[in-house]
C-alpha cells in the first residue's frame, strides 16, 4: 500500500468565481473579492476531501506545507503528518511556493499528490513535477478543464483511496490553462501547460475539455425556437456562461455576456454579468418563477459548480429539477455517460435523477445527473 501522501492547498482558489470574475489567477482580483466579502472555499473542500479518505485509509501519512497550504486542514481533520514543509516563506502564498512544495514532496518520495485549486495551480504542480508522481486535483478553483480533477471534494478523496490501495492504475492527461484576461473578455482560449500522469477511474475524474464544436447553427436556431415557444414574459431567467447558451439567447434577442451569468425576464435583458451578491438580490426580489438556462462542459458533463460559481447555493436553494432548462449540442451530448454536479450534498439530492437535454426544435435526449 503506497501510505505517504502529498496535500498542496491553493488557500484563494476560487475566489474570482462568485465574485463574478471568472479567475483568481490576478492578486488584485484577490483583494477586490475579499473587500466585497466573499470567502476562500478551498480549504473547506481539501477537508471534504481528505475526511473521505481518511474514513477508508485512517492510517494514510501526509506530506504538506506550513500553515494554510495544507498543514491547517490536516490538523483540522487529525490526519497523521510525517513531515511539514518549510513554505511558504511569507504570510501571503504564491505559484511560486505551489512550485517548491511540489518538488521537495517529489523528493520526499510521495506517491501521490492531491492538490487543491483550479487549473492554475495544477500547472503550477505539473511544471515541478512533470510526470514523476501521478497528481489528482481537489475541484476549488473558478474553471477546472485539465483532466486531473475529480468531480467533486468526495470524489477526489475516494479516488486518493483507491489509488492508495492500489486498485486503480494511472492515465496520462492534458493540463490545460484558459488565457485568463481574454476570458474575462468572453474567448476562451486554452493554452497546454504540459502533460500529467492521474490515477485513472472515469467514475471520479473528469476528461480534459474538448473544444466547442463549431457550425450546425440550424441547431441552435432549433433549441432558441423551441425555447422561444416556452418562455412566459413574467419569469426570470438565469442564463448561465458557455457558447451554446449565448448562442442561443443571440437567437432569442438576448445580448448576452459569453463567459458570464446574466438575467433575463421573459426574453428582456435586464442584469449583465452579474456577480453571486447581485444575482441573489434580483432572485430574492422576484415573486415569480425562476428558471435557470445552463449548458454542461465538454469533456466533463460538470453542470453546476464548474465557471458558474456565480449561481449560489441560496439561488439554486431557490429551485427544483424542473427548474433546470438544460441544453446542448447534440454531439457534445453524445460523448457523455451522465451529467455532474460540484456542489454540496444536500443540492446534489435535490437535482440528481434523470433530465431532460434540449439538443434541437422540440428534440430532447434524457440523461441522468449525478
Amino acid at each position: 500500500m503506497r501510505r505517504l501522501i502529498g496535500l498542496i492547498v491553493n488557500p484563494v482558489a476560487g475566489l474570482g468565481g462568485p465574485a463574478g470574475f471568472k479567475g483568481t489567477d490576478a492578486p488584485w482580483i484577490v483583494k477586490t473579492a475579499l473587500s466585497r466579502g466573499y470567502r476562500p472555499t478551498s480549504p473547506i473542500k481539501a477537508e471534504r476531501a481528505v475526511r473521505i479518505l481518511l474514513a477508508r485509509i485512517p492510517e494514510v501519512q501526509f506530506v504538506s506545507p506550513r500553515g494554510v497550504m495544507g498543514e491547517q486542514t490536516l490538523k483540522r481533520v487529525g490526519a497523521r503528518i510525517a513531515k511539514v514543509l518549510e513554505v511558504p516563506n511569507s504570510c501571503e502564498t504564491t505559484p511560486e511556493d505551489t512550485v517548491e512544495a511540489a518538488k521537495r514532496m517529489c523528493g520526499l518520495g510521495v506517491a501521490l499528490i492531491l492538490f487543491c485549486g483550479g487549473d492554475g495551480t495544477a500547472a503550477d504542480v505539473v511544471s515541478a513535477v512533470d510526470q514523476r508522481v501521478p497528481i489528482l486535483g481537489i475541484p476549488a478553483g473558478v474553471k477546472m478543464f485539465s483532466g486531473v480533477f475529480a468531480y467533486s471534494p468526495e470524489d477526489a478523496g475516494l479516488l486518493a483511496a483507491e489509488y492508495v490501495e492500489g486498485r486503480v492504475g494511472v492515465r496520462t492527461a492534458e493540463i490545460v490553462d484558459a488565457v485568463e484576461d481574454l476570458y474575462r473578455q468572453g474567448e476562451l482560449r486554452l493554452e497546454l501547460k504540459g502533460f500529467a500522469i492521474t490515477p485513472d477511474d472515469p467514475a471520479h475524474i473528469q476528461c480534459t475539455k474538448e473544444p466547442t464544436r463549431g457550425g450546425d447553427e440550424a441547431v441552435y436556431d432549433g433549441i432558441a425556437a423551441y425555447l422561444a415557444e416556452n418562455m412566459d414574459p413574467n419569469t426570470l431567467y438565469i442564463l448561465g456562461p458557455g457558447s451554446t447558451v449565448s448562442k442561443v439567447a443571440a437567437r432569442l434577442g438576448i445580448e448576452k455576456t459569453p463567459l458570464g451569468v446574466d438575467v433575463a425576464l421573459g426574453n428582456r435583458l435586464i442584469a449583465k454579468d452579474v456577480d453571486a451578491r447581485e444575482l441573489e438580490v434580483i432572485v430574492d426580489r422576484h415573486a415569480g418563477p425562476v428558471k435557470l438556462i445552463l449548458t454542461p462542459v465538454g469533456g466533463s458533463g460538470v453542470l453546476l459548480g464548474r465557471g458558474n460559481q456565480q449561481i449560489s447555493e441560496r439561488v439554486l436553494e431557490r429551485l427544483d429539477k424542473t427548474d433546470l432548462m438544460v441544453i446542448s449540442h447534440p454531439a457534445k451530448l453524445a460523448k457523455l455517460r451522465e451529467l455532474r454536479l460540484d456542489v454540496n450534498e444536500e443540492l446534489r439530492a435535490r437535482f440528481r435523477g434523470y433530465l431532460r437535454v434540449v439538443t434541437g426544435y422540440r428534440e430532447e435526449t434524457l440523461i441522468r445527473v449525478l
